[in-house]
């Protein structure tokens, strides 16, 4: 089985700074694997192991996927190459973009039997790119996949978790699945698992990207933040309950 992982890099949200203006500060951010995209590292690597390879995508700037300590985070987790779409000239790309650039880049890429992304990213969480890339690869594509298991030649048999129901389906290859945080718990690297990833490779793909965004980011701004008042009721028993009264009127309560 050819198996293809998605994974995004993101700014570490723990290290984002919040200005007193409420706008977000990114410099010096340090990037990370979306939080998501571990667990579908984690369902390729367990699925490859019974008999298969394992092709790691990623898209984003150069500022994101350059790093060689991305990269190899990224291979340590099971993956046996990495594959890169990397443009600076589309800081931001929604989903439909994002959708259209893997797409294409698994179309590079070649042959494959099964495409795996995250629910959603951990920084904009939309959930809509998985099932983008299966509509516009003319596959069957699935979200909140809960548990795969091999179903015989060129067959998937899934568990899908809904509100009231969990839902157990064959799935015929090529597909691609959406797997929820649900479905592993993602393994550290072994010290040896880091020190392979560095000799396995790394290429970039020559793709035209997703085209021009369906929106765009006109300001990002952190929750407006209540300052919590504190009224000091003096008095005893009778006095300071008439205090209390008076003061909750005149608030408006």
């Amino acid at each position: 089985m050819k198996i293809i992982v998605c994974c995004k890099v993101v700014p570490n949200e723990e290290e984002i700074q919040v200005l007193s203006s409420r706008e977000l500060n990114f410099a010096g951010t340090p990037w990370k694997i979306s939080q998501y995209d571990l667990n579908a590292l984690e369902s390729g690597k367990q699925l490859a192991a019974g008999g298969g390879s394992l092709t790691a995508l990623s898209i984003g700037s150069e500022a994101a996927l350059g790093s060689s300590k991305i990269q190899k985070d990224i291979l340590s987790r099971g993956a046996d190459e990495l594959k890169l779409v990397m443009d600076d000239g589309k800081p931001f790309q929604d989903s439909l973009q994002t959708a259209k650039a893997i797409a294409e880049a698994v179309g590079t890429i070649g042959q494959y039997d099964l495409v795996l992304c995250g629910m959603g990213s951990s920084d904009l969480y939309f959930q809509e790119v998985g099932v983008q890339v299966g509509e516009l690869l003319g596959v069957p594509a699935l979200n909140n996949i809960t548990g795969i298991k091999p179903a015989g030649e060129g067959v998937l048999e899934v568990e899908r978790t809904l509100e009231d129901e969990v839902e157990v389906l064959e799935v015929p290859l090529p597909a691609v699945l959406s797997v929820s945080s649900e479905i592993n718990t993602p393994s550290v690297p072994a010290m040896r698992d880091i020190m392979r990833a560095g000799k396995k490779p790394v290429d970039k793909l020559d793709c035209q990207g997703g085209g021009e965004p369906s929106l765009r980011i006109l300001q990002q701004l952190a929750p407006q933040q209540q300052e919590r008042r504190r009224e000091l009721v003096e008095g005893d028993g009778e006095e300071a309950v008439d205090a209390l009264v008076r003061f909750l009127k005149k608030e408006g309560f």
